[in-house]
């Protein structure tokens, strides 16, 4: 992949790319690489495939906040060793990776429910699980690079920002089913950009060389300069990558299902079952 190259391998977003001069930019598990990425192709995605029918008009709740609830919880389980685990050992930086995801992940996750509180009255599960979320994706780069404080400080930026930008699909009406711009984008962006503020070589943190502390610390804006290039350039060739490939597919093999499957639902048109008989078979009485 080729932002993975840029960032990592020392490509064009790499010490000697279009950085040079500034700094190392800072992505220990996957912000830029991963978050920013996949959250700005999905915008892509989500504008060229469209709007999915009664979005805007009908509820489109998750089918099972129980569920949701356990997925986030896995997740949040599995992030541990994809933080942690990206040291490639068992030492002071791992361990310090660690303890951010947790930290970072829960203050999220509360900036997100009182965010819900003051704008809607009330705190819900599954804000509980999406701040779950935010909190990971934001910290995924920062993980090694930030102490206690600068990880509660990214944790609580995410949560509320992330929070408040679920929204934005109503306002310019792009259908983001599973907030991927929302919370990957958004959050991806901020992790990534807080390193110019935070980062730190202090208290078994962890910085690449050529990279150099945040603003906060002492450093200068240098690397929030970096920090912030490297995630507009992956902004914009993600986007346009995106867009190419699908406006390809749309053309040729299409990108849409057809209106009977979209109100059935996939796994009825395709595997000719549902996950709920009874739901399967009303949505299929009202197709017909």
């Amino acid at each position: 992949m080729p932002i993975a190259h840029w960032v990592w391998g020392g490509g064009l977003l790499g010490a000697e790319g279009i950085t040079k001069g500034l700094s190392t930019p800072i992505d220990f598990a996957g912000g830029t690489v991963v978050h920013i990425n996949a959250g700005i192709a999905g915008l892509a995605l989500a504008l060229v495939i469209g709007k999915r029918r009664g979005f805007g008009r009908e509820p489109m709740r998750p089918h099972n906040l129980p569920f949701v609830m356990l997925g986030a919880a896995l997740l949040w389980f599995g992030w541990f060793g994809f933080n942690a685990g990206s040291e490639f050992g068992a030492d002071g930086v791992s361990g310090r990776a660690w303890i951010n995801t947790l930290l970072a992940t829960g203050i999220a996750m509360l900036a997100w429910l009182v965010t819900e509180k003051f704008r809607d009255g009330h705190a819900t599960s599954l804000g509980a699980a999406s701040g779950v979320v935010a909190g990971l994706v934001a910290i995924t780069p920062a993980a090694a690079a930030v102490d206690t404080w600068g990880a509660i400080a990214v944790g609580a930026v995410a949560g509320v920002l992330c929070a408040l930008a679920v929204g934005l699909k109503y306002r310019f009406g792009y259908d983001d089913s599973l907030d991927v711009v929302g919370v990957h984008l958004v959050g991806g962006l901020v992790g990534t950009i807080l390193i110019g503020l935070f980062a730190t070589d202090a208290n078994s943190t962890f910085l690449p060389d050529g990279a150099q502390t945040g603003l906060l610390y002492g450093g200068g804006v240098t690397q929030l300069a970096t920090q912030t290039i490297v995630a507009l350039v992956v902004v914009a060739v993600s986007f346009v990558a995106t867009l190419i490939i699908a406006l390809i597919l749309r053309s040729t093999i299409g990108l849409r299902v057809s209106d009977e499957a979209e109100v059935g639902g996939v796994d009825l048109a395709v595997h000719g079952e549902t996950a709920y008989e009874t739901l399967g078979a009303r949505v299929v009485t009202e197709v017909k």
